[in-house]
């Protein structure tokens, strides 16, 4: 090739690129390049109009992202026209993620940000503007390890939850201390339960909807996307066989364990630590209401806390026996059912985990036992003559402790009139 052609070709080359920006009208849809010279950091001023600078996107953020290969148009399509006669409105992301658009719309979030609403996260909120990245991404905003500071960005703010009515502050706050927040922030394992895993991602609904993935229904499958042997444990109780059947006070994972406060069965400000567990069963099998609404044993509680093992847990022997010690922690079953641990024939295998060489006499005993008349009479005579003995003792102490030192306080002024005497 001539040096001729060579110099036309380069020549033409060099006017290619620096043309201006074809207008929709002539039929083209500008490309990328043709919108960052006057939206990139390069080109910021050729587009200014009236001392106005067009807003700037950093064309290494954009090339990182998602939608690097898309044209700007496909998010931006009133800007078709170069140069733009009216600001374009807003991006509507649902022209490509139809269905994630529908589940947001139908979101406690999105029926807020339709009716207009200043504060309500969109999609922006959550995944970034030019910047959008994978959610695999340990970069993206939503990536699981960042996500939770995305969500406790809004609801962290004392302005937000007052003007939405939501629970409060230290409410979402307390799951940074959690077991699950823990795990995020210190050990970084983003297999831990964020907000998307408990909440949902775009459907995000109120817990009394019964589609909400936090609805009581719907919480040990939730739960148990994670804890799967948990969940199999829990369905086969009587606590999960109830639930199936409708029976809506029947415990589930945030009744024992909470929902932001989750912490480890080791730490004592846990709904399951061992010394705590009796006051976390007892929240229901303590209810009046409850125990007769379905049949139930009652003061299981206070008479559990009457006994030798619930004075001695009381006093802080944390290996005492408690609730879950003898009926088991998830897969809690009637003592009549055969593979219940406190089943008759079972009871001295539960037994002789703390007691060994136990025999089939453990069976014979009662182990809640309601000191009443009613109940266990002789039981409650011996606590009678024993509460009036030991009073009467007492009394006696007293009054003997109490004639000791008049007679003292007599003998000692006796003492000082014969001094006078003498």
């Amino acid at each position: 090739m001539s040096r001729t052609k060579v110099m036309l070709f380069v020549c033409s080359l060099i006017a290619l690129l620096c043309a201006p920006p074809a207008s929709a009208a002539g039929g083209d849809v500008p490309k990328v390049l043709q919108c960052l010279s006057c939206h990139g950091k390069e080109g910021r001023k050729t587009g200014e109009k009236e001392g106005v600078a067009p807003p700037m996107v950093d064309p290494g953020v954009l090339e990182r992202s998602v939608h690097s290969g898309s044209l700007c148009t496909s998010c931006h399509a009133e800007a078709a026209e170069i140069p733009h006669r009216e600001k374009p409105g807003k991006v509507t992301c649902g022209s490509c993620h139809e269905s994630e658009a529908r589940s947001y719309q139908a979101s406690i979030h999105g029926i807020d940000f339709l009716k207009g609403e200043p504060d309500v996260p969109g999609c922006t909120t959550c995944h970034g503007k030019h910047d959008v990245l994978s959610v695999d991404d340990p970069r993206s905003v939503s990536f699981s390890l960042n996500i939770v500071d995305v969500c406790l960005g809004c609801h962290e703010d004392e302005k937000v939850e007052m003007e939405h009515a939501l629970p409060g502050i230290e409410y979402f706050k307390a799951y940074r201390d959690s077991v699950h927040g823990m795990a995020v922030k210190k050990a970084g394992l983003n297999v831990a339960a964020v907000c998307p895993d408990c909440h949902g991602n775009h459907k995000i609904l109120p817990a009394d909807n019964p589609e909400s993935k936090v609805n009581r229904l719907q919480i040990p499958s939730d739960c148990g996307k994670c804890h799967p042997g948990i969940q199999k444990d829990y369905d086969e109780s009587i606590h999960g066989r109830g639930l199936r059947a409708g029976i809506m006070d029947s415990p589930v994972c945030t009744n024992c364990h909470g929902e932001h406060t989750i912490a480890k069965i080791t730490d004592p400000s846990a709904k399951v630590y061992a010394k705590n567990i009796p006051s976390t069963c007892g929240s229901c099998h303590e209810s009046e209401v409850i125990s007769s609404r379905y049949a139930l044993p009652k003061k299981r509680f206070s008479t559990f806390m009457d006994s030798f093992h619930g004075i001695a847990l009381e006093y802080g022997m944390t290996k005492t026996a408690n609730c879950a010690s003898c009926h088991g922690y998830h897969l809690v079953l009637p003592s009549s059912d055969p593979q219940s641990q406190v089943n008759v024939n079972n009871i001295p295998t539960t037994c002789g985990q703390c007691h060994p060489k136990t025999s089939a006499n453990f069976a014979r005993g009662k182990i809640h036992v309601e000191v009443s008349r009613e109940g266990h009479k002789g039981v409650w005579m011996v606590r009678v003559f024993y509460t009036l003995f030991i009073t009467a003792l007492a009394l006696l102490f007293i009054l003997h402790i109490g004639f000791d030192l008049i007679q003292r306080k007599r003998d000692r002024k006796g003492k000082r009139a014969g001094s006078g005497e003498e």
